[in-house]
């Protein structure tokens, strides 16, 4: 019987010119929107491999100098993008897309592609994923309105109970009709999609991002579905068609616009993080001054040039067998490392509080955890983001010890800071930046609690259909 509901539904909702002239104008916006997105993106990565290559040939031509010196002329990381960053840009928009690596500090990621955006790009965050996620639910409500309200008004809803139709499978099969009907429209977005984000790239890479695509995709049709039976319920409990659709316009608007925003809000007032002139002066002066039980820099460097003497069996610094200023570079640096992980490890810690918060607090929407699972997929979430800057770390602690190791195993006792022996060969024996992107098991991990929050929702929503199928009235 159910399927025989649903096919009839589905007819009815396709056979519906509104439903396929509005359809269509949306899958229209989507692919002319993901197109010029992936067109950017194309160029943002051209740019990025031609500033890569520039920066590169300008570190491996520096000449003679100090190789200190040499580390400082530094190098540039930069984050590559995601085959669906295009779709869902996330946070990368605002976070940079490039850090500067140089001694003795850790930067932040700069160049923030919405810092080159023009102003009226501020005025809306109208991506591929919102229009997929934010205004098909819209559509939903506008096709799904009328679906129990117009059978009560037409007095067909008392007829049909009369003759012993059971509302349950007509609630199911009114609900699935209309999911069914939404995905038919949706199915050539999402293959354009696919194609787009797949197109002129190797089979690895193209099985990645149709794989994350799919996933993307599946993601979608549940939070369709999600909306489907959220309008079929209001759809239940209404006495007019006008009256399911304004509610529904309502909770469409208060879930899009409203929710995240006052989360957002109550997020930075309720778990504020530090200023940038606050970070930063707590780490100098954990540098300066030392950790509990470290002492200050100056007794911390004493203690190692003590060491550093016994070590080597002689009683002044210009007698050591190796470079003792670059000894003291490698070991305030390796402390100056260790600062600075914790407490960029503590503002991670507090980013995460803030995304859990936010999670929590957007929880009563179902739009909030779709554009999550989007960033998560995408690659443009905060985990992804940790784990760029955290390799980026890692590399700069490398290239910058090899060159104060070089310094110090190439020369003997205190040399001048000024002297000159390091060429270009020791320059181009650095090797190359270059970034891996994490794996799927990674990134579905990332996703995995906006997963699991929206089959909540959509459990929620299958019982609210199943308890409005019981209370139905003719």
């Amino acid at each position: 019987m159910i399927a025989a509901l649903v096919m009839k539904e589905t007819r009815a909702q396709l056979r519906d010119g509104r439903l396929w002239v509005l359809g269509i104008a949306l899958v229209l916006l989507f692919a002319a929107m993901l197109a010029l997105a992936q067109q950017r993106r194309e160029t943002a990565e051209r740019e990025r491999r031609d500033v890569e290559t520039a920066s590169r040939a300008q570190w491996d031509h520096q000449g003679d100098k100090h190789p200190h010196r040499g580390a400082h002329f530094g190098l540039y990381a930069f984050k590559p993008s995601a085959p669906l960053a295009a779709v869902e840009p996330g946070i990368d928009a605002q976070t940079g897309q490039a850090i500067w690596l140089e001694p003795h500090k850790r930067n932040m990621a700069m160049f923030a592609a919405a810092a080159d955006a023009a102003p009226s790009i501020g005025l809306g965050d109208l991506t591929p994923a919102f229009v997929l996620s934010a205004l098909v639910p819209l559509l939903i409500a506008v096709f799904g309105h009328g679906a129990v309200t117009r059978e009560r008004e037409s007095g067909t809803l008392r007829m049909l109970q009369a003759v012993g139709l059971r509302t349950r499978p007509m609630i199911l099969g009114k609900w699935l009709g209309l999911c069914a009907a939404v995905s038919l429209v949706l199915l050539p977005a999402l293959l354009l999609g696919a194609w787009l984000v797949a197109d002129g790239r190797d089979a690895i890479k193209a099985f990645e991002a149709l794989a994350l695509g799919a996933s993307l995709g599946a993601a979608l049709l549940v939070s369709c579905a999600v909306w489907a039976a959220l309008t079929v319920i209001v759809s239940a409990h209404c006495r007019s068609s006008r009256a399911a659709l304004l509610t529904l316009t309502g909770l469409w608007v208060v879930a899009v616009f409203l929710v995240p925003r006052l989360g957002a809000a109550a997020v930075e007032r309720l778990a504020p993080l530090p200023t940038g002139q606050a970070f930063w002066s707590a780490i100098g002066r954990d540098i300066e001054h030392g950790l509990p039980g470290d002492g200050d820099a100056k007794q911390r460097l004493k203690a190692f040039e003590a060491d550093l003497l016994v070590q080597h069996g002689v009683t002044r610094l210009e007698d050591l067998p190796l470079g003792a200023n670059a000894a003291r570079r490698l070991f305030r640096d390796g402390y100056a490392a260790r600062v600075h992980a914790l407490h960029f490890d503590a503002l991670w810690a507090a980013q995460l509080r803030q995304q859990t918060l936010l999670r929590a607090l957007t929880a009563i929407s179902p739009y909030a955890p779709m554009r999550a699972i989007g960033g998560a997929l995408a690659g443009t979430d905060l985990a992804h983001r940790r784990h760029f800057e955290e390799a980026a770390e890692r590399y700069r602690q490398t290239f910058t010890s090899r060159m104060d190791e070089w310094d110090r195993d190439a020369t003997r006792g205190l040399t001048s800071f000024e002297s000159r022996y390091a060429g270009d060969a020791q320059w181009r024996a650095i090797p190359a930046w270059t970034y891996e992107p994490p794996g799927w098991r990674f990134t579905f991990g990332a996703a995995l609690p906006d997963l699991g929050l929206l089959a909540l929702w959509l459990a929620a929503a299958v019982a609210g259909l199943l308890l409005s199928a019981r209370r139905l009235v003719p």
